[in-house]
């Protein structure tokens, strides 16, 4: 029996088909043991590959996967699968998507999809200014150290606020430097710089490691819900924000962070199919 698979683009920009983070969703993996999807994810080599290993209707359990390990949540396989799931149910507005760390609704907007992101939970950072810095490979004047903090809305990632865009591309992080100072317990470092580059519009990169070499995420749907936590927490309501990504890698992204009159957080973006098939079952 053939699995089959669709690939999608997702936060990608209008006119450049190489924009966005590339997603591939698996539509019906029922079958597949749990060695086998993580398998498949680091045979695609993607940030992550997503299962839908059950439907009713618009509802759907999906499991999210690196090449390396399970993630509870992320952002862009849950917009993109919710693209998927929608066109298996002619191309429903609502989809509401079952994960580990729990049922996420997603809507269709103008332009793409929006989830509304789980509630934010933070925690202080014990690492200094210099050290935060010295894995980020940047000046230490450059870092506003009362802006870090551990957020989790879904999974918890560390973010770094920097005083101006330059500082964000000018990160070289160091993968021993990371580990020892970006480390969130049972899980590879992950820190999301960001800076302010205008009124309503954010620079942003995520860095994470493999083994002892330091990757780069094209668009991170899950770190801009942790952002817009740490906006929250800092009394932020009725704010609508454009977040820039991915230039750094060739994948240039924008992502959409919506926080509403009650605190809610929405992350939302433009998700673009690319094409699909199907893998050997028994590859």
């Amino acid at each position: 029996m053939d699995l089959p698979f669709e690939l999608l683009n997702v936060f990608s920009i209008a006119g450049d088909p190489f924009s966005g983070n590339p997603l591939c969703v698996f539509t019906d993996a029922a079958g597949l043991t749990d060695a086998e999807m993580q398998a498949w994810a680091r045979q695609f080599n993607l940030s992550e590959t997503t299962f839908v290993t059950s439907r009713n209707g618009t509802d759907a359990d999906v499991r999210i996967f690196t090449p390396d390990h399970e993630m509870p949540f992320a952002g862009h396989p849950t917009l993109g699968t919710a693209e998927v799931v929608s066109g298996l149910h002619g191309a429903a507005p609502l989809v509401h998507l079952e994960l580990p760390a729990g049922r996420i609704p997603v809507v269709r907007t103008d332009d793409g999809w929006q989830l509304a992101a789980p509630a934010a939970s933070l925690r202080a950072v014990t690492a200094s200014k210099a050290e935060l810095a010295g894995a980020l490979g940047i000046d230490g004047g450059a870092l506003v150290r009362a802006d870090a903090a551990w957020v989790d809305a879904g999974v918890e990632q560390l973010v770094v606020r920097l005083d101006h865009a330059d500082a964000v591309r000018a990160c070289d992080p160091h993968a021993h430097a990371m580990a020892e100072h970006m480390t969130s317990p049972g899980r590879p470092p992950h820190v999301y710089v960001w800076a302010w580059t205008g009124p309503k519009t954010i620079e942003a990169r995520l860095f994470f490691t493999s083994g002892q070499a330091v990757l780069e995420d094209p668009a991170t749907g899950s770190a801009c819900a942790n952002l817009g936590g740490w906006m929250v927490a800092q009394g932020a309501r009725d704010v609508s924000v454009e977040i820039s990504q991915g230039t750094a890698v060739g994948r240039p992204s924008r992502l959409q962070l919506e926080i509403d009159a009650d605190g809610g957080v929405h992350v939302g973006g433009r998700v673009e199919r690319v094409g699909r098939g199907s893998a050997a079952a028994g590859a």
